[in-house]
């Protein structure tokens, strides 16, 4: 019986061992995956040189444009080990190469392949094709499209619901409140002579915010009576509020801003150049950062619960604010 005891032990180490060695072999692939990170080219002027090794004493393998991106797979002293072109590796020199925003996704089909175009809609034209399992660097997003970085340093436009990656729901307590509210729709806002039903988005807004940092519940007439205005209604922003202009990934700051626990004040324009307030208070999880997964409190309606719903009448992306 010992014999025998001894024998199926060895066959459990073996096939414990055989288990361990397939689960390292699944794993490593995410993990090199997970650790690719996306770079800029910043030479003061002309291109940078690829080497076959991290040394500027080595041949260059390729050369790289001012301005054009880089993936990026580890350092080593002041070497960058990168991917130049598909399945083709070398080193250039972390002084010319800036890391930008890049997060890593994959490609998620059941058949066929991933078309890539130059811009962000079925429009426009197809320039390479992505398959199932490849890994791409996410890069900004355009509604539902995503622009991604692949093959080393090529850039193109695919449809982000085939695209897998991390980005967990998030969201943050806000209280709602509504512009015409009939506590407060026919007060005025500031002496404008106009009433909140009218202008009032902004300071509902803002009165949403100030609830969240302060932590307890202002109102928007409240709220009015502490903010300072112009003569014709339009709002002096509180001091300790940050505003950003950059429409270049946005929805990247801005889901950053939810994952520390902080609304966002965001205000789009429409084609007359109206504006309108909104308060980003989560983000419903997916694979890319879409629109419709956005979630708002609106001032001037409930029926407006996402950021695309609110796109559909406001495209245009005008500032935001942090606090």
């Amino acid at each position: 019986m010992q014999e025998i005891d001894q024998d199926v032990m060895n066959i459990r180490r073996i096939c414990n061992t055989i288990f361990l060695l397939l689960l390292l072999l699944a794993l490593t692939p995410r993990a090199q995956a997970a650790s690719i990170k996306a770079g800029a080219v910043t030479t003061a002027a002309g291109s940078l040189n690829v080497r076959s090794q991290p040394t500027s004493a080595s041949s260059v393998a390729a050369t790289l444009k001012k301005g054009s991106y880089i993936t990026l797979h580890s350092q080593t002293g002041q070497w960058w080990r990168v991917e130049y072109d598909k399945g083709k590796y070398g080193y250039c020199h972390s002084q010319y190469i800036t890391q930008v925003q890049g997060t890593p996704v994959s490609v998620s089909l059941r058949s066929g392949s991933l078309n890539v175009r130059t811009g962000p809609g079925t429009g426009y034209a197809r320039s390479a094709s992505l398959y199932s399992g490849q890994t791409v660097l996410l890069l900004t997003t355009s509604g539902d499209w995503s622009r991604v970085l692949y093959h080393g340093t090529k850039t193109g436009w695919v449809s982000s619901r085939y695209l897998s990656g991390s980005y967990p729901a998030v969201s943050v307590t806000v209280p709602s409140f509504k512009q015409t509210d009939s506590r407060w729709a026919d007060k005025t806002v500031g002496t404008s002579g106009k009433p909140f039903s009218q202008i009032g988005c902004a300071t509902t807004a803002v009165a949403m915010m100030e609830s969240a940092r302060q932590g307890r519940t202002i109102y928007p007439d409240e709220m009015s009576r502490q903010l300072q205005y112009t003569a014709s209604g339009d709002l002096y922003w509180p001091s300790h509020y940050t505003p950003s202009t950059n429409a270049s990934g946005y929805l990247e700051r801005i889901y950053q801003m939810l994952s520390k626990g902080k609304p966002v004040l965001l205000g789009m324009k429409n084609a007359g150049g109206s504006q309108h307030w909104v308060v980003v208070t989560g983000f419903q999880g997916g694979t890319a950062l879409t629109p419709s997964a956005f979630t708002i409190h609106d001032p001037g309606t409930y029926s407006r619960t996402t950021l695309a719903q609110l796109q559909a009448v406001y495209p245009t992306f005008y500032k935001y604010f942090t606090y």
